[in-house]
């Protein structure tokens, strides 16, 4: 069974499938980017790699909120690149079975592949193609 990492986005609830990730890191130090976006908070310093850190909530539009300490890792088969999200709350089962389809002409827009329902919580699959797509282009 898949498991999916839980966290917030403004006021929304999105998850990122376990395997997906390739770590949580705890408070890493923030190295500024000159003339980055906006959306780049700096680079971490991940196991001798420098990953650019992504503001999760401020790309795709959430209002600017406080963030976790703690960034969401990427592994390099996806894209070297790292999270930052509202509050990384816990992992939990994914059942294939309670996954709910997502309008598909919202989906490009939103970057949620799905909706989860986990013991009445509604929560967003993160698409991450399409995230990452779309990090391509800017």
């Amino acid at each position: 069974m898949e498991q999916v990492l839980i966290f917030q986005l403004g006021e929304e609830t999105f998850g990122l499938e376990v395997a997906l990730i390739q770590e949580v890191v705890e408070s890493p130090l923030l190295h500024y980017i000159p003339r980055a976006p906006n959306h780049v908070l700096g680079a971490i310093n991940f196991h001798g790699n420098i990953l650019p850190v992504l503001d999760l909530a401020s790309y795709l539009g959430f209002p600017s909120g406080g963030r976790d300490h703690r960034v969401v890792v990427l592994p390099p088969e996806v894209c070297s690149l790292a999270l930052a999200v509202a509050s990384i709350r816990r992992i939990i089962p994914m059942d294939a079975e309670a996954l709910l389809p997502f309008p598909r002409e919202q989906q490009e827009q939103l970057y949620i592949r799905a909706v989860l329902n986990y013991q009445g919580t509604m929560i967003n699959l993160l698409d991450t193609t399409r995230l990452l797509a779309s990090l391509e282009t800017v």
